[in-house]
């Protein structure tokens, strides 16, 4: 006997991009990561031209315009998100944080919106990614609560 579980084929179909999302989101934490151990070790803010600070930007920035946003929970915050990324006084470390945290919840919701909506609702296919989901959104937002 096979110990084998049926998977959809349109998730089948979807695998490689999923994977590309969660890579993509492993990569974001990496970057703020590092931003974060300097300012630690430093006790400075980093420069407007350091390397991860700059991929997190530009991850957020093509992340936000790949993912469907119109009309959806998250739109609020990517305004938000846009408007404290073009404030000139903020510290380049917490546009950095707040960037990796919106990109993270942006990677989930696109991965959760690319789900047919009858298998997003079977918690056996989604719920450990609403879960992860909801915890980049809480993040996002307690960021952004933080900074305004």
């Amino acid at each position: 006997m096979s110990e084998q579980k049926f998977v959809d084929p349109r998730l089948q179909a979807r695998e490689q991009s999923f994977q590309q999302l969660h890579l993509s989101s492993f990569e974001t934490m990496g970057y703020a990561r590092t931003i974060q151990e300097m300012v630690a070790k430093t006790g400075l803010d980093i420069e407007s031209d350091n390397t991860e600070y700059l991929q997190l930007l530009r991850d957020y920035q093509i992340t936000r315009n790949l993912a469907t946003i119109k009309d959806a929970p998250i739109e609020a915050l990517c305004a938000q998100t846009n408007a404290l990324l073009e404030q000139t006084d903020m510290a380049y470390a917490n546009q950095a944080q707040l960037c990796a945290a919106a990109t993270t919840a942006l990677n989930y919701w696109r991965i959760l919106s690319d789900i047919p909506l009858d298998l997003r609702d079977d918690d056996t296919v989604s719920k450990a990614l609403k879960e992860k989901f909801a915890q980049y959104m809480e993040t996002w937002e307690y960021i952004l609560q933080d900074l305004a």
